[in-house]
């Protein structure tokens, strides 16, 4: 695949984001305890993502697929990146 890797964020607030433009997360960080920053490849032709975060523990729906993990700084919460399908 050629073209270009851009970063995205997902706020961490219970809530669906649609993200636009971009392929299948390839890895998944985070920097600050707010927000989950993931890297794909930019893609204008592919549909909105609907992502969210949700916080180890949690209950998690049967239309979410798994998407990448993070830890937040201090490495005392865990956060996990997932699809709406």
């Amino acid at each position: 695949m050629s073209g270009q890797i851009f970063r995205y964020e997902v706020p961490v607030d219970d809530q669906w984001h649609a993200v636009p433009g971009c392929s299948t997360p390839l890895h998944v960080a985070c920097r600050d305890l707010r927000v989950v920053e993931f890297w794909a490849w930019a893609r204008p032709d592919l549909p909105d993502r609907e992502l969210r975060v949700f916080g180890t523990g949690h209950a998690v729906p049967d239309v979410a697929e798994y998407r990448g993990t993070a830890l937040a700084p201090g490495g005392q919460l865990v956060w996990h990146l997932l699809e709406r399908r």
